[in-house]
């Protein structure tokens, strides 16, 4: 159930309906606009009720979905705008996760801090990588595969943490 009472909930789901591909004859019926205009709607939240400092991720957030339309009329197929739109996601997803660790640090909440911390730097290095591998070394399928599961991994993992912190007090 995504509730208005927890915009981390709003989040988690947004960012799986954005990750996630359900492919009918070409056509992803999980639309990532969809999904970011959730994100965007529960960081919106969040910067009124809990943190205005969640409105830097509202704004990359919003920048991503403005992207992500791109992705609907096939315009992600030009590199620079891919590379913008794969760009934007991890800066939201960065963002995000910063500002649920800077939350969880003024709380004395380490164990919720070290998570995000480390979910932001991983994901950033597997994309930094992803991207590396996807348009410079077509040889490298082997690396491409692990790369992807791992970010495969990441992404659920961060949907999971960001399920698990929706009810904190310093986060509801």
């Amino acid at each position: 159930m995504i509730s208005t009472v927890f915009p981390l909930y709003r989040i988690a789901a947004g960012i799986l309906i954005a990750s996630l591909a359900l492919r009918v004859n070409g056509f992803d019926l999980l639309v990532d606009a969809i999904g970011w205009a959730l994100v965007v709607s529960g960081l919106s939240r969040l910067e009124t009720a809990v943190d205005p400092a969640f409105g830097k991720a509202r704004m990359a957030a919003l920048v991503t979905l403005v992207l992500s339309l791109a992705e609907l009329t096939g315009l992600t197929e030009n590199i620079v705008i891919g590379l913008l739109y794969g760009a934007g996601k991890l800066v939201t997803i960065w963002l995000v996760a910063t500002g649920i660790l800077t939350r969880a640090r003024a709380f004395g909440d380490v164990s919720t801090a070290s998570t995000f911390d480390a979910i932001r730097w991983i994901l950033t290095i597997v994309s930094v990588v992803a991207s590396l591998l996807a348009y410079t070394a077509a040889r490298m399928q082997g690396i491409a595969f692990i790369v992807a599961i791992t970010g495969f991994i990441v992404i659920a993992w961060f949907i999971i943490s960001l399920y698990r912190s929706a009810r904190l007090s310093y986060l509801a």
